[in-house]
């Protein structure tokens, strides 16, 4: 959580995990886009799902991404 709103959320499943964005920071959403990616799917994780994972969490919560 930040600022109170739910930023993202793993759920594991047996062969991969899903990684998804709260809705009221989800930083995919483009304005005036009809849908909004909210989750993916992470089969591994390798230096690149993990470069990708951190710059959503940063984006969302409005920091620099490291």
């Amino acid at each position: 959580m930040f600022n109170g709103e739910d930023i993202c959320y793993i759920k594991p499943d047996k062969d991969f995990i899903v990684f998804g964005v709260g809705e009221a920071l989800n930083p995919a959403r483009r304005d005036g886009a009809n849908m909004h990616p909210v989750a993916w799917t992470v089969t591994s994780l390798d230096a690149a799902t993990e470069e990708t994972v951190s710059a959503l969490v940063s984006k969302a919560v409005g920091r620099p991404n490291p």
